[in-house]
């Protein structure tokens, strides 16, 4: 049985941070680890440019649970929080 990414988020974050996530997420890609942007390499749930992944240390990934852990390390790095990333993105359009 595989589990899904939000499944994991909701186990590894507090309700506030998950309900942060979850906004977050919702606006740049809706859960869809296929999503693409079309002008840059930004691209599956957390919209992650393949420079980000680099920066992290880590591979690009077809795995929904594996981009996940991407973001949230990209959220930690950054924000600490996704609650703190979500208002980064609601004032400035990105995160």
């Amino acid at each position: 049985m595989q589990v899904s990414a939000k499944e994991v988020a909701r186990e590894l974050l507090n309700p506030k941070q998950y309900g942060c996530l979850t906004k977050l997420i919702g606006k740049e890609s809706a859960w869809r680890e296929t999503a693409q942007n079309p002008i840059s390499t930004a691209s599956g749930i957390g919209q992650l440019l393949d420079s980000t992944y680099s920066r992290l240390g880590m591979q690009k990934s077809e795995s929904g649970v594996a981009q996940l852990v991407a973001t949230l390390s990209y959220i930690h790095r950054r924000h600490v929080t996704p609650c703190a990333a979500w208002n980064h993105f609601q004032k400035r359009g990105w995160y």
